[in-house]
C-alpha cells in the first residue's frame, strides 16, 4: 500500500538503539520526497495509545510519524492532528495476517468447497446411532429442533457433534446450523450410495 502511495520502504522492524540498548522498534521505515517516516502499523482499530506510540517512535528516531490502521475514530484523528501524526486507514480488502491465520483461512475455504460439491467426508464408517444423529440434523429446521427430534438436550447434542467431529465424520471447524444440516444430508446420501454400490457388486459377484 505504501508503495502504491509513492513511498520507498527502507526497513521493517527497525530497532532504535541508544548506548547499545534497544529502546524502541519501528514497524516500517519509509521515505517519500526526501522525508523519512517512522510508521506504526495496527491490524485493527487504532486508539490513542497507537497515536502516542507512533509519535514517540518518530521522536526517538528523528523522523515524521505515521500510523497505518484499519479504522480510527474522530477522537483518534483529532489527537493525531495535534501531534502531527499522519493516519492512513487501509482498505477493508487489505489483510494483515500471520502465516498460521492464512493457513487456517485457506483450509476452511477448501473444506467449504469440498463440502459444497459433496466430497467430504472422504471415508467414514457409520453405525445406527451415527445415522440417527445425522438424520436428526438433516431433517430439523434448527439446532433445538434436532435435539427435540433426537430426544436430547442441547448439551447432549453438542457432545454428539463433538464426538462425530473427533472421528472425522463431521468437519472439525465451527459450522452454522444450515451448513451442518447440509453436511449431514450429504454424508447420509453418500453413505447410501456407497452401500447400494456394495450391494450391486455383491450381486454381480454371486452371478459371476
Amino acid at each position: 500500500m505504501l508503495d502504491s502511495m509513492g513511498f520507498s520502504i527502507l526497513a521493517a522492524n527497525h530497532e532504535v538503539r541508544s548506548e547499545g540498548e534497544t529502546i524502541a522498534e519501528i514497524d516500517i521505515l519509509a521515505e517519500k520526497d526526501g522525508e523519512r517516516y517512522a510508521v506504526e502499523v495496527k491490524a485493527g482499530r487504532a486508539n490513542l495509545s497507537s497515536v502516542r506510540q507512533a509519535y514517540a517512535n518518530a521522536q526517538l528516531s528523528g523522523m515524521r510519524p505515521m500510523l497505518i490502521c484499519k479504522k480510527a475514530s474522530d477522537a483518534v484523528h483529532e489527537s493525531a492532528a495535534q501531534l502531527d501524526v499522519s493516519i492512513v486507514e487501509f482498505s477493508e480488502y487489505h489483510l494483515l495476517l500471520e502465516p498460521e491465520e492464512l493457513e487456517s483461512i485457506v483450509k476452511t475455504c477448501m473444506e467449504e468447497v469440498m463440502e459444497q460439491y459433496g466430497f467430504l467426508p472422504y471415508n467414514v464408517s457409520l453405525d445406527d446411532h451415527d445415522r440417527e444423529v445425522l438424520h436428526g440434523l438433516a431433517t430439523a429446521d434448527d439446532f433445538q429442533g434436532a435435539a427435540v427430534h433426537l430426544e436430547m438436550n442441547d448439551d447432549d447434542l453438542g457432545r454428539e457433534l463433538a464426538r462425530l467431529s473427533d472421528r472425522g465424520v463431521l468437519p472439525q471447524r465451527s459450522l452454522s446450523f444450515a451448513d451442518l444440516k447440509r453436511c449431514a444430508g450429504q454424508i447420509l446420501a453418500r453413505q447410501e450410495l456407497l452401500e447400494r454400490l456394495e450391494r450391486i457388486e455383491a450381486l454381480l459377484r454371486q452371478r459371476g
